[in-house]
């Protein structure tokens, strides 16, 4: 006769089965959409301003400061209902933003100026490196169909990208939330678009910064018991 399993060790596997993807006979497993609230309180701010950053990297061949804040200002209104300020970027003093954003009369007297009940900057590193070099590949021989493994030189980019998004309060000056984002990627070739690398890198981070402000979604797996 099979043993009989109590239900906290079926339970106990199952829940290792969600973790590691496999399946137990008689479970299932089903996404599930899981509603995430934004991370700061968003009673009373109905309008947000994007400042100009401050780029810890220059890039010639991207205007950074000009496509980013585009970029931001777009998804603003794509992915909140917050209203965004159609005004030119206020540039920021030629000081560490760690500490400039410490100084809450700078940023209150900001957010009356514009009119903002919310302020978002940001300091962003996007660097672009040469990571060429030899690879080993495998390939499978024209002449005697066996999988060879040999070794080329490969072209190859590299991006990496640092992203520091602050939300400061308008009427008050004080920081609401902060957090930092990185993001890295090897491309082969030479001559990669980079502007199109950095909208590629944001992509992968925009739930995360959008989510500080605006509620999202997480999908989850749960097991689901069939008999």
């Amino acid at each position: 006769m099979r043993p009989h399993l109590g239900e906290p060790l079926l339970l106990f596997l199952a829940l290792i089965a969600a973790s590691t993807g496999a399946v137990l006979a008689g479970t299932i497993l089903i996404p599930v959409e899981l509603p995430l609230p934004e991370r700061i309180n968003m009673t009373g701010i109905e309008s947000v301003l994007v400042t100009r950053l401050v780029l810890l990297t220059d890039n010639p061949k991207v205007d950074l400061n000009k496509e980013m804040v585009g970029l931001l200002k777009r998804e603003l209104r794509k992915r909140t209902s917050l209203r965004v300020l159609d005004v030119e970027p206020p540039p920021l003093p030629e000081q560490n933003l760690d500490e400039l954003v410490k100084n809450q009369s700078f940023w209150k007297d900001m957010g009356e100026k514009y009119g903002a009940d919310l302020i978002l900057t940001a300091s962003l590193g996007y660097e672009v490196s040469d990571r060429s070099g030899f690879v080993q590949e495998d390939y499978i021989s024209p002449v005697s169909g066996q999988r060879i493994r040999r070794t080329r030189f490969a072209d190859r980019e590299g991006f990496a990208m640092d992203f520091h998004v602050y939300f400061l309060r308008g009427r008050t000056g004080e920081l609401a939330f902060d957090d930092k984002f990185s993001e890295d990627s090897t491309l082969d070739g030479r001559g990669n678009d980079p502007l199109t690398v950095l909208f590629g890198m944001f992509d992968h981070i925009e739930p995360d910064v959008m989510g500080i402000i605006a509620p999202k979604q997480k999908v989850e797996s749960r097991v689901i018991f069939t008999n």
